[in-house]
């Protein structure tokens, strides 16, 4: 790889100086403190800048010293110290890995090979927890155990050059592991589509975000003294009653309250208790309300005396000689009706006198008899009551009772009683049970009206009257004869209560208006004085409601200064990181064949980010295959590494799952060139992509190689040279302990038995012709051909060895699940002599090739 030359660019202090130094005193104060600690303000710095700030802006008095232009004096950020991991031990509780393993990992090349399952990610996890990976795990322990134990491990590093341990017990993100770099296969989508940070910001382009963090800090500062300000009590509004004219001033109270026309309003008189208390005797006499109860007993009284003056007034307005008169006409008539009665039927020989009773049976006969008529059933001679033929004296009583009906006198008494009513119905109507109530009530006691003598008079009147009225009797004069000096007494007292009555409903009015005036002086003078009792706190909170509106004025600028450190940060970044993560990213990418691609760079708040972009502003993995997608995240991680220094590991979690051979290699090649100054760790288990680092590897010996399984449970570390493949001896061993478990069983057990002796033949016959009779020359998993070793072939033994091999290779093919065979030779199965004759013969076609001299060229 080629050095990457960094442009000549402006320290990143000096544009923080040169901006400060045109800002305000309190910016200057934040950026001179960064600058001189190199790191974040403290909390005491923070309200430092926030004092400053106040008495800046003439809210506080001007106190603190006169903050001087910055000058600022270059200088170098200071040089890591390297860190490399000595081991990782007494691995507890994690992902239910055994217990002992050991892994030391290399200062160059670390391979940790093992299967899917095996336990390796464990291992891995321990890593990413402790460098704060971006795809870091939940860790979790045995899931199947009782009680989980406690998570642990130990590790060893070195920083610098010296030797340390650190125990770890689940923490995430821990110093100085947080410098490792760590790629996975969940990683890729954040190398490859997302606005991704740099792990590593240079110290010197840190001091922007901890400049924007202490304007932040004031800018916080700022809104807490805001709420603080606007937060005051408004409890003094319930003080103020309602109505009054000042409470929607207090209602309202803020900044834009006019204070001098509030105080206006106010009243500091020292002797304002004593009048609101008069005030407030006034109200309550006002507000007792005896006026109401007068009105409501000379209403009373109104009404008693105006029924009993009209009352009165009929009375006296009746004439007792008209009917006396109408009386006497009356009674003649009826004692000519008598006389006519008792003349015509004088020889009818009736059971009784002709009285009133005879004389409704007349009128009720005369009536049916005009009913029969009507409706055509009468009978002229027949009797209309019992239906029998009437005889000359019937019909001459029944002419009587038609001369009686049709007398004139009847007439004559009928209108005279209509007349007689006429004159007495307004006397016996009169309706005066409201009027008897009200003298019932005052005749017991010494306090009666005036007009008391002519009230009972009048009642006892018509009682009489209407009792002679109703009977048509005679009627003394004298019952009459104060009438009408009683009704024009009446009258008059009726008159005098009606102007009694406007005069009170006028008095009430009149006082309802004052009572209602005097209130809301009451009011308002109470208001008057609260005001001055409260001004204090008014005034307060309308000093402070002013103050917090400018704050939020002053505060209006900080997006603005947030911003320009921004730009000034991107500037930075664009010339520290950016320019040279783009040559480092196209040196990688290139190196790698990943597909080309543009990177935009983009910050926000101060941050260095980048975004990767095809063309059309695609996002890469909408377009580019998986394969292509890993390469470019590998490429991207590198270039970000290498932007850092690489002064701690780099880790690698099955970088190339998803990736060709020939993209393999490349990975692999990339790898052991990193290798070469770096520690690298890789997790794998990929066999090609492990064979290939150890083949480059070689030759600087810089590589260690841990084997992890799970043949003595999960996790088990065994360091060895490579991959592990069979060997013969393994095979070997094999094949005989299963001729001589066959020879202990029968039918169907040792028939498969031996089948299984026949695979493992088969195994054997490719190891022995892989590793000995071509010397190794090829190999599985092997990327390389031994071109060395061709010599050791002995080609004149060849010939016999292959025949054998060859010969007992197909016949074991013929017996073993994993090739078909015709339908003839399903049905031969293949015995125990047979299998140990074989073995028999391969054992001795192995020792007579190895026993042969190589052929010479």
């Amino acid at each position: 790889m080629t050095d990457v030359t960094s442009p000549q660019r402006v320290d990143p202090r000096d544009l923080l100086s040169e901006w400060a130094n045109t800002s305000d005193e309190w910016v200057r104060y934040i950026v001179r403190h960064v600058l001189n600690g190199g790191g974040p303000l403290g909390s005491e710095e923070q309200s430092g800048a926030y004092v400053l700030f106040r008495q800046e802006k003439a809210f506080d008095p001007r106190k603190l010293p006169t903050e001087e232009p910055l000058v600022t004096l270059e200088r170098e950020d200071e040089a890591i110290e390297p860190l490399t991991l000595t081991s990782l031990t007494d691995v507890v509780g994690v992902n239910a890995l055994v217990e002992g393993g050991v892994i030391e990992p290399h200062a160059g090349l670390t391979i940790l090979f093992g299967e899917n399952g095996t336990g390796k990610t464990g291992y891995s996890r321990i890593f990413k927890a402790l460098a704060a990976s971006r795809t870091a795990d939940v860790i979790l322990g045995d899931i199947e155990a009782a009680s989980p134990q406690p998570q642990s491990a130990l590790v060893g590093y070195t920083l610098g050059t010296e030797s340390k341990t650190y125990t770890w017990t689940g923490q995430q993100g821990v110093a100085p592991f947080t410098r490792m770099s760590i790629f996975d296969s969940p990683s890729v989508s954040f190398h490859v589509d997302d606005d991704l940070e740099y792990v590593y910001v240079p110290a010197a382009l840190a001091l922007f975000n901890y400049v924007i963090a202490g304007i932040k800090s004031v800018e916080a500062h700022i809104g807490q003294a805001v709420e603080s300000l606007r937060s005051g009590s408004t409890g003094f509004l319930s003080r103020f009653p309602r109505t009054a004219v000042v409470y929607p001033l207090i209602e309202t109270l803020g900044a834009s309250t006019d204070l001098e026309h509030l105080r206006s309003l106010a009243d500091s008189d020292p002797d304002v208790d004593p009048r609101i208390g008069d005030l407030r005797r006034t109200v309550a006499a006002l507000e007792a309300d005896t006026i109401s109860a007068e009105i409501k007993q000379q209403q009373r009284v109104e009404r008693v005396l105006t029924q009993v003056s009209n009352a009165a007034t009929v009375i006296a307005d009746f004439n007792l000689e008209a009917y006396g008169r109408e009386r006497d006409t009356l009674h003649g008539l009826e004692e000519d009706y008598r006389a006519l009665r008792a003349a015509l039927f004088e020889a009818a020989d009736l059971p009784a006198e002709p009285d009133d009773t005879w004389s409704t049976f007349i009128d009720a006969g005369e009536a049916y008899q005009a009913h029969l008529i009507a409706v055509g059933a009468h009978d002229a001679d027949r009797c209309p009551y019992c239906r029998l033929p009437l005889n000359e004296a019937a019909r001459s009583l029944i002419g009587k009772y038609s001369e009686y009906l049709d007398d004139k006198i009847a007439t004559d008494i009928a209108a005279s009683k209509a007349r007689l009513h006429a004159r007495t119905e307004p006397v016996t109507s009169i309706q005066v049970n409201y009027v008897s109530t009200f003298a019932d009530e005052y005749a017991d006691t010494e306090d009666k009206p005036h007009f008391h003598a002519e009230l009972v008079r009048t009642l006892n009147t018509i009682a009489e009257l209407t009792e002679h009225l109703l009977s048509a009797s005679a009627v003394n004069t004298a019952l009459t004869e104060h009438a009408g000096t009683d009704a024009t007494a009446l009258v008059s007292a009726s008159e005098t209560a009606k102007q009694t009555l406007g005069e009170l409903k006028a008095q009430a009015g009149t006082r309802a208006d004052t009572l209602a005036e005097r209130k809301k002086e009451l009011v308002e003078l109470e208001a008057a004085a609260e005001l001055t009792k409260s001004w204090t706190l008014i005034e307060s909170y309308v000093r402070d409601a002013k103050q917090a509106d400018r704050l939020m004025l002053l505060a209006k600028p900080m997006p603005g200064l947030l911003r320009a450190v921004t730009g000034l940060a991107k500037t930075a970044s664009d010339q520290m990181i950016n320019e040279s993560f783009d040559a480092l990213f196209n040196e990688e990418r290139s190196a790698l064949r990943a597909p080309a691609l543009h990177v935009e760079f983009v910050g926000r708040q101060g941050r260095a980010q980048r975004r990767k972009i095809l063309s059309g502003k695609h996002k890469p993995s909408k377009v580019l295959s998986e394969g292509e997608q890993k390469v470019l995240a590998i490429a991207d991680f590198l270039a970000e590494a290498r932007l850092a220094g690489i002064t701690a590991p780099v880790i690698f979690d099955d970088p190339v799952s998803s990736l060709d051979h020939r993209r393999i290699n490349e990975v692999a090649q990339r790898v052991a060139s990193l290798a070469d100054t770096t520690q690298v760790i890789v997790f794998t288990h990929d066999i090609f992509f492990a064979s290939t680092l150890l083949a480059l590897m070689e030759t600087t010996k810089r590589c260690s190689y841990f084997q992890i399984t799970d043949e003595e449970g999960k996790g088990k570390v065994t360091r060895a040279t490579g991959p592990r493949w069979d060997s013969l001896n393994n095979i070997k061993k094999n094949i005989n302990e299963t001729i001589q478990a066959a020879k202990s069983q029968n039918g169907d057990a040792r028939a498969a038995l031996v089948r299984t002796g026949y695979d493992w033949v088969r195994a054997w016959c490719e190891v022995f012709t892989e590793t000995e009779l071509l010397q190794g020359v090829t190999q599985r998993y092997q990327p390389n051909v031994r071109m060395t070793n061709l010599p050791k072939i002995k080609s004149e033994a060849l010939p016999s060895a292959i025949d054998t091999v060859n010969r007992i290779f197909e016949e074991a093919c013929r017996y073993i699940d994993g090739h078909s065979q015709p339908l003839p030779s399903l049905g031969v199965s293949p015995t125990l002599g047979g299998l140990e004759a074989h073995w028999v013969e391969l054992t001795e076609a192995r020792n007579a090739y190895n026993a042969a001299t190589p052929s010479a060229f």
